[in-house]
């Protein structure tokens, strides 16, 4: 069957945090009582956020969800990133406050022209994210991306991808075949192998990347690409 939908990852393939994570955490934590320099910060945050993500390929249920797990999943990495501050709840409320506002976020260059090229080919548009609710408040204050009729959010199936739980609620909303989807997210285990083992076909977004076929992956630097994906 032809490809009817083309499912998008969010942080990283369509949004990226505008000031960066790191200088995010590091002036609001400053603000209040962090001594961290920026690059401590940016340190703590990649492991944080690793050994996160880490636990979700575990395989011992991490991978199961809900509004409040993922506040203390933030909460967690918070107080990793940022442990020398006066009043960790305060810093973390700030920052999940901040991360929810469609300001802290900008959408790739890529994304318009490529939505609108999309669409102008007869596809609906879907997001899939590991993310929570705040997603939603940040998509409808990003006008690039009025034209992605569905967001799967993980905080609201309850599972996180890679899991197969994940891609099963997935094809239920959007109410299409494996074989009918093409997801395309930057990150390999979570949307290119995550959404194989659901059998749905995949594409790698890499900014940095030449674009072909790696390790039986398919690789594009730029989603203006994906129509050559489709032909």
């Amino acid at each position: 069957m032809p490809i009817r939908w083309i499912v998008f990852d969010a942080v990283g393939t369509l949004i990226f945090a505008t000031p960066g994570v790191a200088a995010a955490y590091h002036e609001i934590g400053h603000r209040h009582g962090s001594q961290l320099s920026q690059e401590e910060v940016s340190a703590r945050f990649r492991s944080a956020f690793r050994n996160s993500e880490k636990r979700d390929l575990s395989g011992d249920g991490s991978e199961i969800t809900s509004e409040a797990v993922e506040a203390e999943r933030w909460r967690s990495i918070v107080s990793e990133v940022l442990p020398d501050v006066t009043s960790p709840e305060a810093c973390f409320a700030e920052l999940f406050q901040h991360f929810g506002e469609p300001s802290s976020w900008t959408c790739f260059d890529d994304v318009s022209p490529a939505i609108s090229n999309l669409v102008a080919r007869g596809l609906q548009l879907a997001m899939a994210s590991n993310f929570d609710a705040r997603l939603h408040s940040v998509c409808e204050g990003l006008p690039e991306l009025a034209s992605i009729s569905h967001r799967v959010v993980s905080s609201e199936v309850g599972f996180r991808k890679p899991s197969r739980s994940f891609y099963d609620a997935l094809l239920r909303q959007i109410g299409a075949s494996p074989d009918e989807v093409l997801m395309v997210g930057d990150d390999l285990a979570n949307d290119v192998r995550g959404a194989e083992a659901a059998g749905i076909r995949a594409v790698l977004i890499d900014r940095g990347a030449s674009s072909g076929n790696a390790a039986e992956v398919t690789i594009v630097k730029s989603l203006l690409e994906l129509e050559s994906v489709l032909s």
